[in-house]
């Protein structure tokens, strides 16, 4: 005849106790491994944003390289668009001429995505200024390169540094229109009293119309 020596504990199950045991440690690993997928996906996003940041950086050197007449003299600055970079070739957008941030799962803006370029006594620092928002510009609209800083602060005489445009072609564009909004929303014709003001430069030509604005606060 056989014994168990070991009784009944052999056919009992698991104890509520133990249960509760092996739900807590099974759901503590389900935190712990979820969290580490969590924050893995985030880092990659996150690496192929500063990637694609890099990127812009990098093309705008390239655009520099090709443009050289357009650099700022020694202490100058002057501002691109990415869309500026994009007609030239410099940078491609998807099947839709749309760029992705990975990090945050937005598009990023074409005409607000600005690109510093200032001579710091013959050394050229370029600084990225990424906006969001999908904008559905024609890439062979022309592009307007704006000459000086985007935010200027005069206390004399005004003297408007103005834009550089040229289309798709490369040839330089002439028919820039100007407007100048004071900071109560009214056009006037020039900057001469003190406040702030937003100057808009528009240019257009056959395959479409490109602007940007510059901000004068004047003392």
């Amino acid at each position: 005849m056989f014994y168990n020596r070991y009784g009944d504990d052999m056919k009992r199950g698991f104890t509520l106790v133990e249960l509760l045991v092996v739900i807590s440690i099974l759901g503590l690993l389900g935190l712990i491994i979820g969290y580490s997928v969590t924050e893995a996906i985030f880092n990659v996003r996150k690496d192929t944003s500063e990637t694609l940041k890099k990127n812009i950086i990098a093309s705008s050197k390239n655009w520099a390289a090709d443009n050289i007449y357009l650099l700022p003299e020694v202490g100058d600055t002057i501002v691109l668009t990415l869309h500026d970079l994009m007609i030239g070739g410099y940078m491609e957008g998807d099947s839709n001429n749309q760029i992705r941030d990975t990090k945050d799962s937005k598009y990023i803006s074409k005409l607000n995505t600005l690109i510093t370029i200032k001579n710091n006594n013959g050394d050229y620092e370029y600084s990225l200024d990424l906006k969001y928002g999908e904008d559905n510009v024609n890439l062979k609209a022309p592009a307007i390169i704006l000459l000086g800083e985007k935010k200027m602060t005069v206390t004399g005489t005004f003297t408007d540094p103005g834009v550089y445009a040229y289309n798709y072609n490369g040839d330089e564009l002439g028919s820039v229109t100007k407007k100048i909004v004071d900071q109560n929303g009214v056009i006037v014709g020039s900057i001469t009293t003190a406040g702030t003001y937003t100057i808009t430069y528009t240019v257009t030509d056959s395959n479409g119309t490109s602007s940007i604005k510059r901000t004068v606060v004047k003392k």
